[in-house]
């Protein structure tokens, strides 16, 4: 007997949002204007990061970067099939979200 394993995730606005960051290439004016990520810190671009916060915070109408982790997490398969990026387990917690911040020139005072 052969057994099939399913696993489903809500897509929900993800690809209409992902389309239009990238129409406006959000990810390559970040990564031409931002130094690269420090050297530990491996996988996504600080462009390519931007645009899932910024695909969270439009789709869950939230700017808590506590919560977009968990959020990578459940929605993991479907951001890597629309994005085409290999994104790591870790590549959204909130200290990698911060960095982003903080190299953008955001301040936490």
């Amino acid at each position: 007997m052969i057994t099939t394993q399913t696993h489903s995730e809500r897509i929900d606005d993800l690809p209409l949002i992902i389309n239009g960051f990238w129409q406006m290439k959000v990810a390559s004016m970040i990564d031409q204007h931002l130094p690269v990520p420090h050297g530990n810190r491996q996988g996504l671009s600080y462009g390519e990061l931007a645009v899932l916060l910024l695909t969270y915070i439009v789709s869950e109408a939230d700017h808590r970067m506590c919560c977009v982790e968990k959020w990578v997490c459940e929605h993991h398969r479907s951001l890597e099939k629309i994005t085409g990026w290999k994104i790591a387990e870790k590549e959204a917690t909130d200290d990698r979200c911060g960095d982003l911040l903080k190299t953008c020139g955001y301040s936490f005072a």
